[in-house]
């Protein structure tokens, strides 16, 4: 769970192995904690590649995005790219600045919301529906399916809990469906629809159509990296800022500060805290010897903390300078950065300004939940309240 001192857990683990310090369960791994050693793993995907999956359990290559590397990687990014470029951004801003209107004016109607489950969640999973052309009648049960297949990453092989299998099970038996119906019509001559789910069916790569298990793997990223990273980001922002309210009243007054409190939020409460890479044969990362094949996590939320990086790293603070800030880790490094960070980016400064407009005296109206899943930190439910 996410500490009230977010660096007390990376101390102790500091304290107790060093910047690469071994960890024996729930299977042995090495977490990877100094900024250093977390920007070189990052830039060499031949020492420690993705492919053998960003999970704990090691998985077959042959995935796609954070469970692939170049030159497959680098192929599926440029699939994905014309989706995330600044023009494509400026397209869908009207469309998310929309969407969070109308949810905030429901919100208001009641007079109280869950700020994840009714205002973040809706609004990144809608945008994601709107890629992969799906309805949106199925949030509640796609934000349910994020959640346990981002717990997933945690397990090791054969010992996977039993609502993380039925995720995965109904994620397949809602989208397989889908992908088949899509190409149904697709082979009988209809037009594609204009989302990315069809610039993916109809694209070729190295002559072939992708396969049915690519366009799932495709569609299980997207989902879960689309989603969960944005929701739980203005979740932990808006909680900061309430524990906080002489920062929360600086960005009331200063809409230029906007962008700079994104980024201290992903800085201070990282919402994906890392993910794994494989060791591809032994190797001497951060004095420690690590044997060939080896788990080791990559955690972002520990470089983001790093005293050698951040000048007083466990305050949070919405002022410091904003290209700093734009060093953090939580969207990866080098060749894996996220693609979707812009989008990320401009959800949250649409629903933050929001809330700001909109919601005076914003206020917690009851005891936050915290996310049931290790590699994730935030908030599953957040009720707040506001002046009528």
């Amino acid at each position: 769970m996410m500490l009230t001192d977010p660096g007390a857990l990376f101390d102790a683990l500091k304290a107790h192995g060093g910047g690469v310090c071994p960890v024996a369960s729930p299977a042995p791994f090495y977490a990877v904690l100094d900024e250093p050693d977390v920007r070189s793993v990052l830039r060499d995907h031949r020492q420690w590649p993705s492919r053998f999956g960003p999970g704990l359990a090691y998985a077959q290559p042959g995935g796609v995005l954070v469970a692939s590397d170049p030159p497959s990687h680098t192929a599926q990014r440029a699939l994905l790219a014309p989706a995330f470029r600044p023009s494509a951004m400026a397209a869908l801003s009207a469309q998310v600045q929309d969407l969070v209107d109308g949810l905030v004016t429901a919100a208001l109607a009641n007079g109280r919301a869950d700020l994840i489950t009714d205002l973040a969640a809706p609004m990144s999973l809608s945008v994601v529906c709107g890629l992969l052309g799906l309805r949106t009648d199925r949030l509640g049960d796609y934000w349910s399916w994020v959640l346990k297949l981002g717990q997933g990453l945690m397990y090791p092989a054969g010992s996977m809990d039993r609502r993380v299998v039925d995720a995965y099970r109904a994620f397949y038996e809602h989208f397989n469906p889908h992908i088949v119906a899509r190409r149904a019509a697709l082979d009988a001559g209809e037009e594609p629809p204009a989302d990315l789910l069809a610039q993916l069916m109809t694209t070729r790569r190295d002559g072939r159509a992708l396969s049915r298990f690519e366009l799932l793997a495709f569609c299980q990223f997207l989902l879960v990296a689309g989603s969960s990273t944005t929701a739980l980001l203005v979740g932990n922002l808006v909680h900061r800022l309430l524990e906080h309210p002489d920062q929360l009243d600086l960005v009331r007054k200063d809409r230029t500060l906007v962008p700079n409190a994104i980024e201290e939020s992903l800085r201070f409460d990282t919402p994906l805290r890392g993910l794994f890479r494989t060791s591809a044969e032994a190797a001497h990362l951060g004095g420690v010897d690590i044997p060939a094949a080896a788990k080791i996590l990559v955690m972002f939320a520990a470089a983001n903390h790093d005293p050698g990086q951040w000048s007083d790293p466990d305050r949070f603070d919405i002022t410091r300078d904003a290209q700093t800030l734009r060093r953090h880790y939580s969207f990866g490094h080098g060749g894996h950065y996220c693609l979707g960070a812009p989008l990320a980016r401009l959800e949250a400064g649409v629903l933050l300004n929001a809330i700001l407009d909109r919601m005076p005296g914003l206020r917690l109206d009851g005891t936050p939940t915290r996310v049931d899943a290790d590699i994730l930190d935030g908030y599953a439910h957040l009720p707040i309240t506001w002046d009528r």
